[in-house]
């Protein structure tokens, strides 16, 4: 059966659920914090909501018992809701300096783990949901198969309620990168799928592109073979990294401005990567930034046409500058 049909013949849907399966084009955005207090992202729902379909509250960390420590922000709940944009609960196992292996090998490593930490799931999900977007990331190649049963019995019951099965995948370009993940099987059983098109070059690695555009390219190439391009939604960075001799610092989409001011910096651009750069020195420490501006998103953001893709995921909301909603008016809602 054609997921068009199956989405068709399950009337049960929630108000919610069912106003996300209506729309041909989704604009996602995560939500964040960086510190106690951050409104950026709040910030973002508020005064760009025409532009955004649907939300990700990064809420709840996986523990190795199965259940979750992290709560949803009340205040993104309450101004989405206020503007029709409907709620995905994200569960994730990001620890706050890696996402840990160790609770998915506990929780996979039974089906009865496994139920348990499904009820844990439901049990946290407000009434507003209109489902749960899963990014559990580093799954390791043994537990690839109880990933999928994991996903089967969780889309079961989900779907018994009329939520959305979301999920975040890596992106890859064979199967021999991130083997934990079977792109065939996530893609049937999953009513959308972020493909993560970011950190080609991360925080904890050598200075490079973000996401850049040949790389983008061949990932996209080979996730089209095993998913359905109406599920797929393209992950937009709106950030940067600055590498250098000391540890490596995320720059907002919104600061490299400052940080371009207060360094007199040169910015650069590449032609292969399509992406910008920089060079600065403080003291007798270079520093290297790669980042994503609103050029580059614009440009990226003709994959949507280009793969007739479902739509796009910003990682994430409040990084991102006023001009770069203007593109995504521009160059997507027009």
């Amino acid at each position: 059966m054609r997921y068009e049909e199956e989405v068709c013949l399950n009337s049960s849907w929630t108000p919610a659920a069912q106003r996300l399966l209506n729309k041909r084009l989704w604009i996602l955005g995560y939500y964040s914090e960086d510190f106690p207090g951050d409104m950026r992202a709040v910030n973002t729902l508020k005064y760009h909501s025409s532009r955004i379909d649907v939300y990700a509250d990064f809420a709840f960390q996986l523990k190795s018992d199965g259940q979750f420590t992290g709560e949803i922000n009340k205040t993104a709940l309450e101004t989405a809701i206020e503007r029709g944009i409907p709620p995905l609960i994200l569960f994730h196992n990001f620890n706050g300096k890696i996402f840990d292996p160790q609770p998915l090998r506990s929780v996979l490593s039974s089906n009865a783990s496994q139920k348990n930490c499904i009820r844990h799931m439901m049990n946290l999900l407000p009434p507003s949901a209109a489902g749960v977007h899963v990014d559990f990331e580093g799954v390791e190649s043994p537990y690839r198969i109880p990933y999928l049963s994991f996903l089967e019995s969780l889309r079961a019951e989900l779907h018994g309620r009329g939520l959305l099965l979301t999920i975040a995948i890596p992106a890859k370009r064979s199967e021999w990168e991130a083997p934990g993940y079977d792109f065939g099987r996530i893609g049937s059983l999953c009513d959308s799928i972020t493909l993560m098109t970011y950190d080609e070059h991360y925080s904890g690695g050598s200075p490079g592109p973000i996401a850049s555009l040949p790389w983008m390219t061949q990932t996209l190439d080979y996730a089209i073979r095993y998913i359905p391009n109406e599920k797929l939604l393209l992950g937009i960075p709106t950030y940067g990294y600055d590498w250098s001799s000391e540890p490596t610092r995320l720059v907002p989409m919104r600061d490299v401005p400052e940080l371009i001011a207060q360094t007199n910096a040169r910015p650069l651009w590449s032609d292969q990567a399509v992406e910008p750069y920089f060079y600065y020195w403080k003291g007798r420490i270079k520093h290297t930034v790669w980042y994503e501006n609103e050029i580059s998103c614009k440009i990226r953001f003709g994959f949507l046409k280009s793969y007739r893709l479902r739509g796009i995921a910003i990682w994430r909301l409040g990084y991102e500058t006023s001009r770069f909603w203007q593109e995504v008016s521009s160059k997507i809602l027009k």
